[in-house]
């Protein structure tokens, strides 16, 4: 591989040629009888200016008018590029109509008339272009900008693998050991919460370090929660606290008010060993990271933050511990991870005579492990001496930092890239930092800005796309994305350089507010809002060329566009080729007007509300991409969409389609199809398929009862279309047929040997093709048959090889599995780890293949659900089965219906983790309790059941609606328990005192509708428990601390307490409740409790309590008052308690004035209207309240509270 540092503008120039040379270009002129001298002349001023490019971009950063002479080329070439852009469209619109008249030649005799209307500024547009290319043309000999500074070309690059090794790092022992010290000792300051601050420049590897401590085997095991959040420079304590909370509870979080997520968070870490990283901090503000803070207090002693930051005095400020500087690596080091990504293996042995100038290089890079990737990246296979020395002794090197702004290795690597890849690279300035994106999404938008060289042919044209992606993730300039797998990244100080490179030309509003915007101005991306007004986009109405139109980073929850932002200010943007407008869920139509614009590429309405796309859209002749996915209002595609001739991805998943339009084979270019509605008379028929070759990805063709017959599938030619990975095949509930015919079109269907997935629902044939099932598709990981309601027997699936995934569903016609499903000749199901079945009606036995050895050998989940007939035994010898589900399969292992040795007793099962078994017929499935390695148990549903057998090892029981079931196994529960839940099991007599101090290990438990005998529970006998729920248990008359050592610190651990529907309670263990990290306490329909715990006043940190009807409460305030941290009190239905406190100093002994942390408070029932005139008036409420709320039982409503 040569490395030349070509400039970037160089492949804009030559987008321009192409263009100018294109037969199409040519006739038009001569057929306008246009002034072909200009364009003659355009050609040789572009050449002489493309000839000094590479010498301007490297002396621009020394020069400042060579920076303004390149910035002012690149304005004039982008302005070509629209003009000629605009005659090409022009000529591909009357190419496009001509097609589509019935007359031919009427057009064409009409065409010069119609361009003598559209053109007579034409040549007047073209010499003014002209005009301003020659002045730049002269300026460049009074800069001494030279010729053919940097030459050669450039070799095709050795393949490269989308893979980036990054476990590899050196250098970092020490500091990790130093930290984990810190991190998992006790003494590591005197806070509850230590902060550990690392601090380094850019590049250092900081967020590396942090990684490496995150994953680290041991930090795993010491904490309960850990959870990683991205800060940046665009710091927001609001964003960074949801992100957290989402993190920790696994939810989604729409509201966006501060204080309900802190107190959100604080409820999820409270008495937690959390451990919180906080990557790439700047803010320098004391108190908006104190209020972040804030929650951190709620988690339990010895918990960590971790946070990354270049800026001392921000680590200054939340430090505990002492900052901990990051050094740069030894010259030793950055030779070792150059190498590591520079050499195949990572090993330079095979290539020592590159050690020495390799060495130098590696010293260059300043210690930063960053520098070293890139660089290691840029030469990557390449083990020419020369090539390595041109690097060494590059005059980039010696570039001052102020004047560049980013470090002289990454500008270097940048330097060196294909001129191809630099004006990918730098298109992704357009994403903010820190914003992860999909190769998927990126390649469409490099595609449609024209970034990607014109391929000889379509296929050509996507494997460039995604090599280009591959390349630049290999060089690591992207990386892939910590938390999602399919997403990808840049580092800041690479996102710094792309921004470098594209200058003034991108802009990005990555605050809820719009930004001053500059005229030169081509791509812009924004944050969305919940409601984006007109005004934040007024500044756009000054751009007259802008490109790229680009909302980012939004979840699902509603958001909303201005109707002018639609209707006035997009169809001004005459020069887009991107618009993004997916997600704003009011948008339910497109102007008209959205035909005007010429250059539009590509066009995402996802998410949208939008019913019908104007007719003026199949007037958008160089549309590419065409997203209309899960726009569940879109009934229709316009008739003319056969005239997107370039259109190469249409996604219409998730909509109301009844049909495709008529002569839809006629787009010829499209890569991707996600679903294909077949039509009637008056839409497109399946035949249209016929003519779509390139079609890849996955295809959903839908409405399959709209088939004429066999020989109208055949021409779907589905058989060739060689780049489909996955199909789904699908008939209409409503007109299911069970005629040969349908399986005759089901047999014509016939995919290709390449498929990986396949899908058919609701075929209503007998039986199925016979090339369901051959071997010879070796290339099947997931097959899923459903609703194929009168099929009578399965294809022989166990002959796929490559066969990983097989779900049936709805076969109510099926009665016997056995032979036909296995197949000849090879041992069945080799590759098989998921099989379910659910639904199957009529399913009566499962024979076994007799093969001889398993007939599932590497099963790992088996799911059988409402198979109510299904009798007999399971497959015995699934020796990698590690979950069982069973539910609704009525006789299945009868053990009173069989042999004395049940054949349960023989089952090979030895890998079982998890086993849920539903329904009383199942106790021959008992069996499988003795598995050594089950370590999660459901039964539910069980009424023959008395007695629990000996269950050794369990993490996690669930018993649920067993009515007979009156006792637990005669050894106990497995001490290595750690969630134990049992609903409706009334019979059940709770363990004994004993048998309940062996579980050391349960940290949550929940008895609802249960052990009817049990008078008291015992507090104080689980020394881990966190949560413990209590419901519906009618005779429980209190809970009662023990008298044993120990029992007061077992209490320490837990944070949530809910009791409900126990009308027998009477009260809580004398002296209160010794909780002391007790965070939620909620109590409801306890009818005989007269008071809360005493001292409750104590538990400091208790910060939600609900009480709710508790018709004998009469105080909730006896010696001491409220817990003083409350944010969140609810009082509902408490009868006696209003009757008990009809004064105003009733009212006061309350002490809600005093609870400074209370932010929302409830209260309902009767009289509640009352009781809250009073505490409003008598202004009793504190200040912080920020939401007051009525119950639920009388009308609601939420307002702020500003008195």
């Amino acid at each position: 591989m040569a490395l030349v540092g070509e400039a970037i503008l160089s492949a804009s120039v030559q987008v321009l040629f192409d263009k100018i040379g294109s037969s199409e270009f040519v006739d038009l002129f001569r057929r306008k009888k246009l002034d072909e001298s200009l364009v003659k002349k355009l050609e040789i001023t572009l050449l002489s200016l493309k000839a000094v490019l590479n010498d301007a971009e490297e002396k621009q950063f020394l020069n400042s008018y060579v920076k303004e002479w390149l910035d002012k080329l690149q304005d004039a070439v982008f302005d070509a590029d629209d003009l000629l852009d605009e005659i090409n469209a022009e000529v591909l619109r009357c190419k496009v109509e001509a097609e589509f008249q019935t007359v031919t030649n009427k057009v064409w005799n009409f065409l010069p008339t119609y361009l003598n209307h559209n053109y007579q500024g034409m040549n007047g547009r073209i010499q003014e272009l002209l005009e301003r290319l020659e002045h730049l043309a002269k300026q460049k000999d009074f800069l001494g900008l030279r010729e053919g500074v940097v030459g050669g070309k450039i070799s095709q690059r050795t393949p490269t693998t989308s893979l980036v090794d990054e476990s590899c790092v050196y250098g970092r022992d020490g500091d990790k050991e130093k930290l984990m010290k810190l991190l998992l000792s006790d003494d590591a300051s005197d806070k509850d919460v230590s902060v550990i601050t690392i601090v380094g420049m850019g590049g250092v590897g900081k967020t590396t370090l942090a990684q490496l401590l995150y994953n680290d085997d041991k930090v795993k095991e010491h904490f309960n929660l850990r959870t990683w959040a991205y800060v940046s420079e665009d710091f927001d304590v609001t964003r960074v606290t949801k992100t957290l909370l989402e993190s920790v509870s696994s939810k989604t979080y729409d509201n966006k008010d501060l204080s309900f997520l802190q107190v959100e968070l604080g409820q999820q870490i409270k008495g937690k060993k959390f451990l919180f990283v906080l990557d790439d901090l700047w803010n320098e503000n004391y108190g908006d990271l104190s209020l972040l803070q804030r929650p951190f207090a709620s988690g339990a002693r010895g918990s960590r933050v971790i946070v990354t930051t270049r800026n001392k005095s921000v680590a200054s400020l939340v430090r505990t511990v002492p900052i901990h500087y990051l050094k740069q690596l030894s010259d030793e080091d950055c030779w070792l991870l150059l190498s590591k990504h520079a050499f195949e293996n990572g090993n330079s042995s095979a290539h020592l005579e590159l050690e020495e100038v390799g060495k130098k290089i590696a010293s260059k890079c300043n210690g930063l492990p960053l520098a070293a990737e890139t660089l290691g990246g840029l030469l990557r296979f390449n083990t020419d001496y020369e090539e390595w020395n041109n690097i060494l002794n590059s005059n980039i090197w010696e570039l001052p930092h102020e004047k560049c702004n980013t470090i002289p290795a990454l500008r270097l690597s940048y330097h060196y890239l294909p001129t191809y890849l630099k004006r990918c690279f730098a298109y992704c300035s357009i994403f903010p930092k820190g914003y992860e994106f999909q190769k998927e999404d990126v390649v469409l938008l490099w595609v449609a800005e024209s970034l990607i060289p014109q391929a000889e042919s379509e296929k050509r044209m996507e494997e460039l796309t995604k090599k280009y992606f591959d390349d630049l993730l290999s060089r690591s300039f992207f990386q892939r994305s910590r938390y999602v797998k399919s997403q990808f990244t840049m580092h800041d100080l690479i996102n710094d350089l792309a921004m470098s490179v594209f200058r003034e030309s991108c802009l990005r509003w990555e605050g809820g507010e719009s930004h001053e915007v500059l005229k030169r101005v081509r791509h812009l991306s924004y944050a969305r809002g919940h409601f984006d007004c007109a005004a934040k986009f007024e500044p756009l109405y000054e751009v007259k060329n802008l490109r790229t139109f680009l909302p980012l980073r939004s979840h699902m929850s509603p958001r909303y566009v201005s109707k002018r932002v639609l209707h006035e200010l997009v169809p001004s943007l005459l020069c887009l080729r991107v618009l993004k407008l997916s997600k704003y869920n009011n948008i339910v139509e497109l102007p008209n007007s959205i035909g005007n614009l010429i250059h539009l590429r590509y066009l995402n309405l996802s998410n949208t509300g939008i019913k019908r796309l104007p007719s003026t859209v199949c007037t958008l002749y160089n549309l590419q991409t065409l997203l209309l996915s899960y726009c569940s209002s879109l009934i229709e595609l316009p008739t003319d969409m056969r005239k997107l001739i370039n259109l190469r991805h249409l996604d219409c998943s998730g909509t109301q389609i009844e049909e495709m339009p008529v002569q839809m084979g006629t787009l010829k270019s499209l890569r991707t199809l996600t679903t294909f509605f077949v039509g009637k008379s008056n839409g497109s028929t399946i035949g249209e398929l016929r003519e779509l070759s390139h079609l890849e990805g996955k295809l959903s063709i839908l409405k399959l009862n709209n088939v004429v017959d066999g020989r109208d599938a055949w021409r779907a030619n589905l058989k060739n279309k060689k780049d489909l990975k996955e199909l789904e095949l699908a008939w209409s509930s409503e007109d299911a047929d069970h005629s040969e015919k349908v399986r005759d079109v089901l047999d014509k269907l016939q995919p290709c040997m390449n498929l990986e997935k396949l899908t058919i629902k609701l075929y209503g044939g007998t039986s199925f093709p016979n090339w369901l099932g051959d071997s010879a598709f070796n290339k099947i990981k997931v097959m899923h048959l459903k609703d194929c309601h009168y099929c009578f027997e399965l294809p022989p699936l166990g002959q796929l090889p490559a066969l990983k995934e097989l779900v049936i569903c709805k076969m109510k016609f099926l009665r016997t599995l056995g032979p036909e499903l296995y197949g000849q000749p090879f041992q069945p199901f080799q590759s098989l780890e998921r099989l379910e079945f659910t639904e199957m009606a009529e399913w009566e036995e499962w024979v076994p293949s007799g093969s001889g050895g398993p007939d599932f050998p590497h099963l790992q989940e088996l799911i059988l659900e409402m198979c109510p007939k299904l009798r007999g035994s399971l497959p015995c010898d699934l020796p990698c089965l590690k979950k069982l589900s069973v539910e609704g399969c009525g006789v299945l292992h009868d053990q009173r219906a069989t042999a004395a040795t049940s054949t349960s007793t023989n089952l090979n099962y030895n890998s079982l983790q998890e086993l849920k078994i539903e329904d009383g017929c199942q106790t021959g499935l008992l069996s499988l309790l003795e598995t050594k390695l089950l370590s999660r148990l459901r039964i539910i549903n069980f009424n023959d059941i008395q007695c629990l057998p000996n269950i050794n090892h369990l993490q996690s029981l669930t018993l649920w609606n067993c009515p007979t079931l009156s006792s637990f196994p005669e050894d106990g529960l497995p001490t290595s328990l750690t969630s134990l839940r049992i609903y409706s099991c009334r019979r059940l007599e709770f363990l004994p005192h004993e048998m309940l101090a062996q579980l050391t290990s349960l940290l949550s438990l929940s008895l609802v509708n249960s052990c009817d005998s049990m008078r008291s529970f015992p507090l104080g006998i689980f020394p881990k428990l966190t949560t413990l729920d209590i419901g519906n248990c009618e005779n429980l008359e209190s809970l009662c601390l023990i008298e044993e050592e120990g029992a007061v610190e077992n209490l320490s651990h837990l944070n949530q307490l809910d009791i409900f529907g126990c009308p027998n309670l009477v009260c809580f263990s004398q002296g209160g409740l010794p909780t002391p990290n007790l965070s939620q306490l909620d109590l409801s329909r306890c009818d005989k409790l007269k008071s809360l715990p005493e001292r409750i006043h104590t538990l400091t940190a208790l910060e939600a309590l609900w009480i709710r009807n508790l018709q004998n409460m009469e105080s909730i305030a006896e010696d001491g008052g409220l817990p003083p941290n409350l944010r969140d009190l609810s009082i509902e239905n408490c009868e006696r308690l209003r009757a008990s406190s009809s004064s105003v100093g009733d009212y006061c002994n309350w002490g809600l004035q005093a609870l400074v942390s209370l932010e929302q408070f409830t209260i309902g029932g009767r009289g509640s209207d009352e009781i809250l005139e009073t505490l409003l008036k008598q202004q009793l409420l504190p200040t912080t309240l920020r939401f007051l709320r009525r119950g639920t039982s009388t009308p609601h409503f939420s307002s702020k509270a500003s008195n």
